[in-house]
């Protein structure tokens, strides 16, 4: 087939797809039915782009693009069907919500330093409409639990840092980190019995303080514990 198709034919397949004389299996979806293929669709974009670098070769990346898309466009018209919003909806939020985020680009507004347009980033997302100024806990609350444990770690001790509770000061981050790895060895392979772990939920708690202070150590110097690790072990 010759023709190529534009966004608003592929927005009427997929209404098509839903419609009356639809594909059952479209039909049936809903907003939670669909959560996990939007996530298996959002990983294989992110193994495409290291297919990509790797060998050059863009054409999985613009198929799996197309995947997710397609999961955008899906989950838009199940809430239309709903009442809900629609994908022009959609289109329009997150296009004022770009513009809004960024006057130095659409507002003539200047900043000095990267540092500085980040912090006006975080201001510009409070005054947002729906947006209020929250406490820690419920600022944690909105980090979605479906993301990867590293990746909700890393920005629960971004928000905890930036609320004071945990210090940001180089000696306290790595004192945390040593000092977990140092509690494991001596719970583990020790030599002192009173130190060892009695359960195996011990040495999970346990754990989970290392695990969090590498969430720490990642947030504090801006780097992604979930990209380190996918490529040490693609390494390996």
């Amino acid at each position: 087939m010759d023709k190529k198709f534009n966004f608003q034919e592929l927005q009427a397949i997929v209404a098509t797809l839903r419609g009356e004389n639809g594909c059952p299996w479209d039909k049936s979806q809903t907003h939670e039915s669909l959560k996990l293929y939007t996530l298996e669709e959002a990983y294989e974009v992110n193994q495409a782009v290291s297919n990509l670098t790797k060998t050059g070769d863009c054409t999985n990346l613009k198929e799996e693009l197309g995947d997710l898309l397609f999961q955008v466009l899906l989950q838009s018209q199940v809430a239309e069907d709903n009442g809900e919003f629609s994908i022009e909806d959609v289109i329009d939020g997150i296009a004022r919500k770009m513009i809004h985020r960024h006057p130095h680009v659409f507002a003539g507004r200047h900043y000095d330093s990267v540092e500085q347009q980040q912090a006006d980033w975080e201001k510009l997302k409070a005054q947002e409409e729906g947006h209020k100024q929250n406490s820690l806990k419920e600022d944690i609350d909105l980090i979605p639990e479906s993301f990867p444990a590293l990746i909700r770690g890393e920005k629960v001790a971004k928000k905890a840092a930036a609320a004071g509770v945990l210090s940001t000061n180089d000696e306290d981050v790595f004192k945390d980190l040593l000092t977990s790895v140092i509690n494991l060895q001596l719970g583990t392979a020790g030599e002192d019995p009173e130190k060892k772990f009695s359960s195996d939920e011990e040495l999970s708690e346990k754990l989970g303080d290392t695990l969090f202070a590498l969430c720490r150590f990642c947030a504090k110097y801006k780097v992604s514990g979930e990209m380190a690790l996918l490529k040490k072990l693609e390494e390996f």
